[in-house]
């Protein structure tokens, strides 16, 4: 009986899917909830790759799937993925439907699935995963995630003991998962931009876990990334088995050891945070047993999608968006420490606000007072500009942060925001946008690029 709704589950789904694709909807996790709606235990029943990757972990799990999916892609393996749909377990089933038969033959021997952290509660028990990623445990939006070590309580209790792991060393709350799983480490040595303190708003793991005395830093990035120990026990950061050294800004390389070579690799960016992932993508494809050579090819010919880094430049002036997600204080603190850390002068455009909530209910904004809004209190940026229904809000914060007044713009219409910038030659512009699938920002981007592209052609005309 559960067989037979399993394939009529199997079935009403993929004719959901042509359905979408007749009527241009993309539905990206519908026919999954179609699935479980008529069966339940739709996971359990059906056909799985013979190898499982699962990508999980508070911010940089969307990055790093999808470059290690067009690493193994090009390595020759034929990769599922959930990249078109959600990563919780509606959007995983759903690309479980696509990739089956019919007969719920199985087309893929190879899935990389990223993973929602709540939502791997629901995913684990029916489906093995052989090797999990843990990017990092860090602090999320409010409104839906709990503390860092809860996050952590969730994945730790639904991870099966035979599950690899490939955890992140500089990350204090992370790689203490799972004590008894097979796991390995990746890190960073050494960078001219460590401190020997947390110096963020947020800082999720300031106690020692074993004794509870005050941790130390050796090194410290930001929040609880770094190299700590307690001073009065013998608790500290694990040792990475895969080092990134040697991580040189200017000339846009890094060294890993592997199998007893000392190898280098080009940056995908100059932001810490996409050091590590780099670094995660190397650590997973070694641990896939790929040879040097081939892991060496394979990260040269990937990169960061648009998506989430999109560079342009005309008239002299660069135009850089951003994904900065709304919502999220520990994410945008990385994005703004990322832009207080190139040179030259810069303008923002503040869109990772969420207009979506404007329909239904007013956008909580506790979280701008967890954000590092204080870096941008920074000579080098000219004009700030915020802008919707909530664009007051970032205003007052940025102006608690220090930022002074008259580079703050506000305009409550974001397709002015254009206006309000000076468009200086040798400046970047920076448009920072979030989750919200109704941000203005695609517009804005659009308008700038053709106004920088008109900069352009009177340059040339003179």
């Amino acid at each position: 009986m559960g067989k037979l709704r399993f394939f009529c589950a199997l079935l009403i789904a993929k004719l959901s899917i042509i359905a979408l694709k007749i009527t241009r909807h993309n539905g990206t996790n519908f026919p999954g909830i179609v699935a479980i709606r008529i069966c339940p235990n739709f996971l359990e029943y059906i056909e799985l790759p013979d190898k499982i990757i699962g990508i999980t972990g508070t911010n940089g799990k969307t990055t790093c799937s999808n470059l290690l999916n067009d690493s193994l892609t090009f390595l020759g393996e034929k990769v599922l993925n959930n990249s078109a749909g959600s990563n919780t377990i509606t959007g995983i089933t759903t690309s479980l439907i696509n990739s089956v038969s019919l007969a719920g033959k199985q087309k893929y021997g190879t899935a990389v699935f990223e993973i929602d952290e709540l939502s791997s509660r629901r995913i684990f028990p029916f489906i093995h995963i052989d090797y999990l990623v843990v990017t990092n445990l860090s602090r999320d939006s409010i409104m839906r995630n709990g503390h860092p070590e809860y996050m952590r309580s969730i994945l730790e209790a639904n991870i099966d003991k035979s599950t690899r792991l490939i955890l992140n060393a500089d990350d204090l709350i992370s790689s203490l998962m799972c004590p008894d799983n097979s796991k390995v480490y990746f890190g960073i040595e050494s960078l001219d931009s460590d401190k020997n303190c947390c110096t963020n708003l947020i800082d999720d793991c300031p106690i020692c876990p074993v004794c509870s005395s005050k941790l130390m830093y050796t090194k410290n990035r930001y929040s609880n990334i770094g190299r700590a120990y307690c001073p009065n026990c013998n608790f500290k950061s694990f040792t990475a088995d895969y080092l990134a050294t040697d991580v040189n800004i200017d000339s846009m390389t890094m060294n890993v050891f592997l199998e007893g070579e000392n190898c280098k690799f080009n940056l995908f960016n100059n932001g810490i945070f996409n050091i590590y992932n780099e670094l995660t993508l190397i650590a997973t494809l070694s641990e896939l047993n790929y040879k040097v050579d081939e892991i060496k090819e394979a990260v040269g010919s990937v990169h960061i999608t648009k998506e989430r880094l999109n560079e342009f430049e005309a008239g002299g002036i660069k135009l850089s968006s951003v994904l900065c997600k709304d919502r999220n204080a520990y994410a945008s603190s990385r994005v703004f420490e990322y832009i207080e850390a190139q040179p030259g002068d810069k303008e923002l455009l503040l869109f990772n606000n969420n207009f979506q909530d404007d329909a239904t209910w007013s956008e909580n904004m506790c979280w701008l007072y967890d954000a590092d809004f204080e870096l941008l209190a920074d000579d080098r940026i000219k004009t700030i500009v915020t802008t919707g229904s909530r664009g007051l809000d970032f205003k007052l914060r940025l102006l608690s942060a220090g930022v002074r007044e008259e580079n703050i713009r506000y305009v409550k219409d974001p397709l002015d925001c254009v206006k309000e910038l000076n468009f200086t030659e040798g400046e970047t512009i920076f448009l920072l946008y979030g989750t919200d699938p109704l941000s203005p920002a695609r517009k804005v981007r659009k308008i700038l690029e053709e106004h920088l592209n008109r900069i352009d052609k009177n340059e040339k005309v003179h």
